[in-house]
């Protein structure tokens, strides 16, 4: 049984329509891989799932609960989580400043006005576990800003698990990385397969086929393939639209 599903997902604009039908599953402890050419409304989808855009038509289905009408925060609260394109930190504070922040939030604590919050031993003891999770135990005490871009990027990653999601999205997260970075960021995604699903959108291939149990292409607004790695890598429409010369410009 899926944990996450979407069925018959529509969105328009005018007379463009960005997203055409649109079916995906994504089953608990998989890695879901989202690809496409430019254009083909990979971003549109993923605004629809996480509540960014209200969809046209079609339902969104988080375990037995239907979240098609939630506003996105309200989709975190189900079990939803996601990571941006564009790393999302508080730059000017630290490490464990911004982990406390994120783990305090979700934890609906801190009504305590009067205790700061370094005596919520609880709080502070999730921040560092998180911060451990993501390979940043030695730079906790870190101003965000200053940590190099794959280190910030963990530190994303991080803050989106400070929900305790059932399903990440995760929204480009090699993007910009060099290949060291690039290497550690496919290990932890790797990693958190055991605490939970994912579904990946991610224009470096190499990252996708080690990662991905599944694969969903998308071309203007409509699923092409679905199916494993090597069902995905061996399909002929595929390599002409994506993996082709056509795709050199990238997902």
């Amino acid at each position: 049984m899926s944990l996450f599903r979407i069925e018959g997902l529509v969105k328009r604009f005018g007379g463009l329509l960005a997203t055409d039908h649109v079916d995906l599953s994504v089953a608990s402890g998989e890695v879901h891989a989202l690809i496409g050419p430019n254009g083909a409304g990979k971003t549109t989808l993923v605004n629809l799932i996480s509540g960014l855009l209200e969809a046209d038509a079609g339902r969104i289905w988080l375990g037995d609960r239907d979240i098609t009408s939630l506003e996105d925060h309200q989709r975190v609260g189900a079990g939803l989580s996601r990571c941006f394109q564009v790393t999302r930190v508080f730059a000017n504070d630290s490490v464990h400043d911004n982990l406390m922040l994120a783990v305090q939030a979700h934890a609906g604590s801190s009504l305590r006005f009067l205790a700061p919050r370094s005596r919520e031993a609880g709080l502070v003891e999730q921040a560092v576990a998180l911060a451990d999770r993501v390979g940043l135990a030695d730079e906790r005490d870190r101003i965000a800003g200053t940590l190099a871009h794959g280190a910030q990027r963990a530190l994303d990653v991080a803050l989106a698990l400070a929900a305790r999601p059932r399903l990440l999205l995760l929204d480009e997260p090699m993007a910009g990385m060099g290949p060291d970075e690039s290497a550690r960021m496919v290990a932890l995604i790797d990693s958190l397969r055991h605490e939970t699903a994912i579904l990946l959108i991610e224009h470096d291939m190499d990252a996708v086929f080690r990662l991905a149990d599944r694969i969903t292409v998308l071309v203007q607004g409509k699923v092409l393939i679905s199916g494993s790695a090597d069902e995905v890598r061996g399909n002929p429409d595929v390599q002409a639209v994506y993996l082709g010369t056509e795709a050199e410009g990238g997902v």
